[in-house]
Order: C-alpha cells, then structure tokens, then sequence
C-alpha cells in the first residue's frame, strides 16, 4: 500500500506527458567541492567559465545540502535516495548493503543503458578496489575503483581484478572513458555516473592550472587571521583543481552538443561535500558548518525545466533519486526518503522541500545532528543538546552562536522540535553510548 506521498507522486507521474524516448542522464559529481566555490555563487577566485556557462542554462540550486559531509555516507544518501543511517552507511568506508535499491539498479530496470566511472567509495575500506559485478549496484558498463584520492598514476577496473593505469591527470583520462560512452550508439538512453576525485585534496592541480597566486585569493570572513597563510596556499590548489575540472566539464558539454543530445539529457553536477579550508581555524569535512554541508547542485534539462536561479529553495541530496526517477518517468520506490522534486522544477507549483537535516560523526562522541529551516540552523550534540544556532541571512559565516540567548529560546525549541520529528520519521537515533561515571 502506498503513503501519502507515495500516492501523490505516482498521481504526479501518471499525469506527466510521457516523452517519445526517455530522457538520458549525466550525473556528475566532484569530490568535496564546496557550495561557495562557484561563479554563480559569487566567488571572487575561481576561473570556471563552464561551470558559469552550465548555471545559466541550468536551476541553479544556492541552498543544496548533504545528508552527511563525508564521502561514503552522501554517496549511498543520493544513489538510494535514504539518509545514511537509514540506507546502512552511517559512516565512512562501509559497504552499501546490497538489500538497499538504488536510482541505478532502477533506471537499469526500466531498460537504461548505464554506467559509471571514477571513485565508488561504496565498499569498505579497500584501495583502489576491485568492485565485482554483483556489487555494481546495476551499473554495467564499468571503469572505477572503490577508493583512491590519487591525481596522477590513478587506476581503475573493468571485468577483472587487473589494474588499468590513467596516464596524467585523473580527470582527464576519466573524461576520456565518459566521451567515449557518449559516443556508443544505442536505441537505449543511458545513465552515466561519472565521480571526479578532484578538487579533494592532495591540492595539486596540473602544471596548466596551478596558476592561482595565494597571497591574490580572498578568503572567506570566517577564516582566523592565525591560519590565512596555510588557507591561502591550500586554496590556490583547491581552486587549481576546480579549474582543471571546469575544463572537463566543458569537454562533455561539448561532446554533447556535438551529438545534438543537450535538449533530452539531464546533467547534473554536484558534490558529495565540501570542506573548511581554514574557515573557523579548520581544514575539514565532517562539521555541521556551511562550508562543508552546502554542496553545489545545477540541473539542466533544457527539454522540460526552465534555467532559474533558485536562491532560497533548500534541497537535500537524498531527493537526487526519487526527483531523477521521476523526470525519467520512472516510479521511485516507497521506501525513498528523498522528496520527489520534479512537478515542482517543471510546473513551478508547489513548494520544494523544507526543512532539510544533516548527521555527522555517527558513532562518536562528537556525533551531530543539523536541521535548517528557512534562514535558520540549529546544531545538536549527541545528547540532543543544542549547541550552535545561526541565522544564515544575518550571518552567513556563523560567526555569531545565538544558542545560549535568552532571546532565542523559543526558535531554539521549534528547531529541535523539528529535528526530533525528523528523527522519529526516518527512525534515526544517537549511536554514540556515553560512558557511564564511576559510582563514588
């Protein structure tokens, strides 16, 4: 028996015009890149002229944010369309169990030619990875390995366990593979999945693109004056890489328009996380602050939605797969959690989901949990105990923790009453046991 949104979203679907081919799918993901680091997001440093030219063909999403700000976690969030708790990865280096379904495993299903390329990262901790067919999650075509942060001298796998060397740049050898799966003439439409490691660090970006000067880069606000040096030379790599993936990106934007294959595909670039780079004293991934939870999101489908920029609507990555399904008229399964978004980025009726949730550091005693809703954010340890509240439009660097004023203590209590709803919802619950005191 279907629920209510089940119900309404097969309602949804059934009354779309369904297309004489269904649309193809480019999904693109660059590895902790960061929601600020965008031309259309206003960032002062980075030479991204494709990444400038796909945002304004696309709904460019200002407010996307990850399930979870680590790699494994957000990558079994947006293929099983779960929050990580829930789809069995609440941590980094887990296998994806394989009762979970997945927008692949789907759309294979619903006779899509699919494939994938780069990093996995769905199956424990080996390195690089052979993944065997059976763990390929419907993915049949096949060049990737589980795990391995390695610009220059990467490999990758196909049918066997033998190694296949990339030659130079990693990004440039993977964008090779996806040209070419482009260019296999089909009946079929495909699903190609192709997973950059770049900009993750080490930051060291090819000899043509290490052209960013540290002591040029503006910084964020949040960055202490004690950590600028470090931050600036980390960033003048980050940005180094950011560029050389901007140019591979512009290579399939290209390849695509070469087909005549730009109005029936949907390209969608985003990233798993971002990451600190010296905001707040830090250089890390795993913190419920906006440098890291607030990933890019562009999707472009030409044919049916409407280039906007959409600088409010929040959007989390477990509704990258019941929002795809559906614009490829497919019937996400129930057991989604994500929202199916796609009435909403073709008609403009209704409203997108809010508020959207975050968990971190699952296990530890460090472990979080995050609820946005609207300009508010609200951070809570694994106790449940608010510990960080910001206003995001008077204070988009957080710099100023509202928690502990008298003056906030009503919206306090509403955002924890909303977290606890969304807890109770997707049977989410603190797994770090603290240790019990002595008796004395």
């Amino acid at each position: 028996m279907l629920d209510r949104r089940g119900f309404l979203t097969s309602v949804a679907t059934a009354l779309q015009p369904r297309s004489a081919r269904r649309p193809n799918l480019l999904f693109i993901v660059a590895d902790e890149w960061r929601g600020q680091a965008l031309p259309s997001a206003g960032d002062p440093n980075l030479i991204a002229p494709n990444l400038a030219r796909l945002a304004a063909e696309s709904v460019d999403f200002r407010r996307a944010y990850t399930s979870y700000p680590v790699c494994c976690p957000a990558r079994g969030a947006m293929l099983t369309g779960k929050f990580p708790h829930a789809a069995g990865v609440p941590g980094n280096h887990m296998r994806l169990p394989l009762t979970e379904r997945t927008i692949s495993a789907e759309l294979k299903q619903a006779g899509y030619r699919t494939g994938y390329i780069g990093k996995w990262h769905l199956d424990g901790h080996e390195s690089p990875g052979f993944v065997p067919v059976e763990r390929r999650r419907g993915f049949d075509y096949w060049a990737a390995y589980n795990l391995l942060h390695q610009h220059y001298g990467a490999v990758y796998f196909r049918d066997t366990p033998a190694p296949i060397r990339i030659d130079g740049f990693e990004a440039d050898g993977q964008t090779n593979l996806a040209i070419e799966f482009l260019r296999q003439k089909s009946a079929q439409p495909f699903f190609l999945y192709l997973s950059w490691v770049a900009p993750h660090s080490p930051f060291t970006p090819p000899r043509g693109h290490a052209t960013y000067d540290p002591a040029k880069l503006r910084l964020r606000a949040n960055v202490p004056e004690n950590s600028r040096d470090q931050a600036s030379r980390a960033a003048a790599g980050y940005y180094g890489l950011c560029s050389a993936v901007d140019e591979n990106l512009g290579r399939l934007l290209a390849e695509l328009d070469r087909q005549g294959m730009t109005e029936d595909t949907i390209v969608l670039f985003t990233s798993d996380h971002g990451i600190t780079l010296g905001s707040h004293g830090l250089d890390e991934i795993d913190r419920p602050c906006e440098e890291t939870v607030n990933i890019p999101l562009m999707i472009r489908y030409p044919r049916r939605l409407k280039k906007r920029m959409e600088r409010d609507a929040l959007v989390s990555n477990v509704d990258y797969a019941p929002t795809l399904l559906s614009l490829c008229e497919v019937q996400p399964p129930a057991e989604m959690q994500g929202v199916d978004l796609s009435g909403w980025l073709t008609s403009g009726r209704g409203a997108p989901r809010t508020p959207v949730y975050a968990e971190g550091q699952v296990g530890s005693h460090s472990e979080w949990r995050m609820v946005v809703h609207g300009r508010d954010k609200l951070v809570v340890d694994c106790n449940l105990r608010p510990t960080h509240l910001y206003h995001l439009g008077h204070d988009p660097y957080e710099l100023k923790n509202l928690v502990a004023l008298p003056t906030s203590r009503r919206k306090r209590d509403d955002m924890l009453a909303l977290l606890r709803q969304w807890m109770s919802s997707t049977s989410d619950r603190i797994r770090y046991t603290a240790p019990r005191k002595a008796a004395g």
